[in-house]
């Protein structure tokens, strides 16, 4: 049993070491984060909030692409053509006066070559217009979409920083548990050798430390597990080492899980989003409408028609040629093609509509059973946590009268499994409480 403690001892302190003992941050890869710390670096490296921050900077460069389609576009055209047999038409012969008679003649050269450039500029386009809007909104889209993904990180690391925490916290009572029990069965020992106590005595509060012992080798493994998923949500190496520099005492969890049940259901995300999607769905539908608007352009152009029977002669002379002038495009009709297509976007539009009534009624369910189920967890805190006080209070008392002799080792071991138990309580009991009160935050739109 002396080398089972000796090799627990080291174990400990190796795996305390590496979890979340203290570290030498001057390297890189070592950081000592709080919780605030831990979010600031999930939202900078998190892969889902960076994606949703390229999205962001994708949709501002949609914005420019169509403000780029109300600038002057500028093509220039080339050809070259070799003639390699003319064709050949017929025509009156006029010469000799004869118009009944048909005589083969042959236009053009053999090489024919032309370079031409052309301005065009957009005047009026319904779909321009409305395109350019409709990027700005799914820009504005964009963005939310970037804070519903922020939002979601935080409370993920959040959770994943107080199961941690939690964990600690387990491996902390129960290294006390086991501080306490192992003077207990020195001393019970010590007693034993003088005849003093019975050997049951002894091998009873050998099994409840042996037991403990166990119990912090697999804290030990909870908690290497917690930091890493911790790390997980972060978006951190897991070959990086990361100490936490708060623990449960810190969070003064008492004034932490205060009760604060006042929302308004445009305050989530969720609902801003809707009303952004109901705005472009509404864009969808004026552009529908608006199709059987005209579209009008302007162009200029200039440019060199060339033509020789020899190629090295081409690009002698060339002849200029320019034009300036409008086109109108005007789709007067086209079935009923566009009539069925805005009703279309008319029923997708009232779909978005209910949709948004349908999650004002979710958000209102949504903080109902969070606050519920914060209210229960709270309720078994308060109670686990007088619970917890009261068996060490036991415990203490029991241990006393066995050392005074008017207890037996049953009544320790009891009043030890006791407190073991009321401990795991209350810290399981103290994680929900947290972790209800993130999702009661979260369902009420506190968590920006």
């Amino acid at each position: 049993m002396h080398c089972r403690y000796i090799l627990f001892t080291l174990l400990l302190w190796t795996q305390t070491t590496i979890a979340y003992g203290q570290v030498d941050t001057s390297r890189s890869g070592n950081y000592d984060f709080n919780l605030a710390n831990c979010i600031q670096y999930g939202l900078a490296h998190q892969n889902d909030v960076v994606n949703a921050r390229l999205d962001v900077n994708f949709s501002q460069e949609q914005i420019k692409e169509y403000t780029g389609k109300f600038l002057p576009h500028v093509n220039v055209n080339g050809s070259l053509t070799d003639n390699l047999k003319l064709q050949t038409s017929l025509i009156p012969d006029i010469a000799n006066g004869n118009y009944d008679k048909k005589i083969p003649v042959q236009f053009g050269t053999k090489w024919a070559s032309a370079a031409t450039g052309q301005v065009d500029q957009v005047i009026f386009n319904s779909d321009y217009f409305l395109g350019l809007k409709a990027s700005r909104v799914y820009g504005d889209l964009s963005k939310k979409t970037l804070k519903r993904t922020e939002i979601d990180t935080r409370v993920a690391i959040t959770k994943a920083y107080y199961a941690a925490l939690a964990a600690e916290e387990n491996i902390r009572l129960a290294k006390s548990n086991m501080t306490q029990l192992s003077k207990t069965l020195s001393d019970t020992k010590a007693r034993y050798d003088v005849g003093v106590a019975e050997r049951v005595d002894v091998d009873r509060i050998q099994v409840s430390y042996n037991n403990v012992v166990t119990d912090i080798e697999t804290q030990i493994r909870d908690l290497v597990y917690a930091m890493q998923l911790l790390k997980f949500q972060m978006g951190m190496p897991q070959d990086n080492k990361l100490t936490l520099t708060e623990t449960v005492q810190d969070l003064n969890a008492d004034v932490f899980i205060a009760d604060t049940v006042d929302y308004q259901v445009q305050d989530r995300i969720e609902y801003s989003i809707q009303t952004t999607q109901i705005a472009l769905d509404e864009l969808s539908l004026k552009s529908k409408k608006l199709g059987i608007l005209p579209q009008l352009n302007a162009y200029v152009n200039y440019g060199f028609n060339y033509f020789s029977t020899k190629f090295g002669d081409l690009y002698k002379t060339g002849y200029g040629a320019s034009a300036l002038g409008l086109t109108l495009k005007w789709p007067i009709f086209a079935g009923t093609e566009r009539y069925h297509q805005i009703q279309e976007n008319r029923i997708t539009l009232e779909k978005s509509r209910n949709t948004l009534r349908y999650i004002g009624d979710q958000i209102q369910l949504d903080v109902a059973n969070a606050n519920t189920q914060y209210q229960n967890n709270k309720a078994r805190y308060v109670t686990q946590k007088t619970n917890m006080d009261l068996t060490q209070g036991i415990y203490d008392r029991i241990v006393l009268k066995f050392e005074q002799g008017v207890a037996t080792s049953l009544d320790v071991t009891s009043a030890e499994n006791d407190l073991k138990q009321a401990q795991v309580n209350y810290v399981q009991a103290l994680l929900n409480t947290l972790t209800s009160k993130t999702d009661l935050d979260k369902a009420m739109g506190k968590i920006k």
